[in-house]
């Protein structure tokens, strides 16, 4: 008579109690309901900026997808035709390689103070500029001593970089600290293209400060004026005395990069720019004085690119 009891007390129980799979139901109603919820919140201009971020993540994933088969289509050809797969150093042996840096070497700072005034696909697409200036920097004969400044704790640069597995391996300093908070002011240049200064070559044992600004030109000469309050020296790269240009030109961080990678390498400043400068630019050489190109084609702004 009692182990009845006890059976139908167990039930009775059992009958009570939820399911784990009709809890799971309940907690994904529940999130549902809070989704639709916090969307029906949303103003008419929010929701729109939503669905174009979300497009926008889809679409990088799928082009993702398609430089990689891409790649892989170019490789399988290459390999058809005998052709080396492959020029320069593996990843495997440029992660081997110990990176020297020349006595009194120039360096190279990234200031990356502006996230509060970028929106997060032109900051995505600084940190992707970053990487390249890394990888770069790993390939180079004669690296530069690398520093990526003002990483605001918790900001948007910081979230964007932990993305990239290993990023606190990179050769480089990355500190929270602003840039003058490290360096003494006397030997930072900081690279602008409003500046009246050129930088006709690099000064060694200073500091060449790269704006790490991707804007669609809402924050023009914004970094010209940083250098003026913060009172240290600033200067342009001397785009117009060495090519002419048919369209107004800007720069990206990583080609700003590796103008002062070639140059401290020894390369001579014409064949250097008609090398990292885009070709749909359509620079040529200056070959005589009477060459004038557009003073406002000496623009080192960074520019909203891939």
């Amino acid at each position: 008579m009692e182990n009845v009891t006890v059976a139908s007390a167990e039930a009775s129980v059992e009958d009570t109690v939820p399911s784990e799979s009709a809890l799971q139901v309940e907690v994904k109603l529940d999130k549902d309901v809070e989704q639709e919820q916090s969307e029906a919140s949303l103003s008419k201009r929010q929701r729109k900026k939503l669905l174009k971020m979300e497009k926008w993540e889809a679409s990088k994933k799928e082009k993702r997808r398609k430089e990689k088969e891409k790649r892989k289509a170019k490789r399988v050809e290459a390999i058809q035709l005998g052709l080396p797969v492959r020029t320069g150093p593996s990843r495997k042996e440029l992660k081997r390689r110990e990176i020297v840096y020349e006595p009194e070497s120039p360096e190279v700072v990234v200031d990356l103070s502006f996230d509060t005034i970028m929106i997060d696909k032109d900051v995505a697409k600084c940190v992707k500029q970053l990487l390249r200036v890394y990888t770069a920097n790993r390939r180079a004969e004669k690296p530069l001593p690398l520093h990526f400044t003002g990483i605001r704790p918790g900001g948007a640069v910081e979230k964007h970089l932990v993305r990239n597995d290993g990023y606190l391996q990179w050769p480089v300093r990355f500190s929270s600290e602003h840039f003058m908070q490290l360096f003494e002011p006397k030997k930072l240049i900081y690279l602008t293209s409003e500046s009246d200064n050129v930088v006709d070559a690099l000064e060694r044992n200073h500091i060449y400060v790269i704006g790490g600004l991707v804007d669609h030109n809402q924050h023009k000469g914004h970094c010209h004026r940083l250098a003026e309050e913060f009172g240290i020296r600033h200067a342009r790269l001397p785009l117009g005395e060495h090519v002419i240009l048919k369209t107004r030109t800007v720069l990206t961080i990583n080609q700003v990069f590796e103008i002062l990678l070639n140059i401290n390498a020894g390369k001579d400043w014409q064949k250097t720019l008609l090398d990292v400068m885009p070709a749909r630019k359509g620079a040529t050489a200056k070959q005589t004085k009477t060459d004038v190109s557009d003073p406002q084609q000496n623009d080192m702004k960074i520019v909203s690119k891939d």
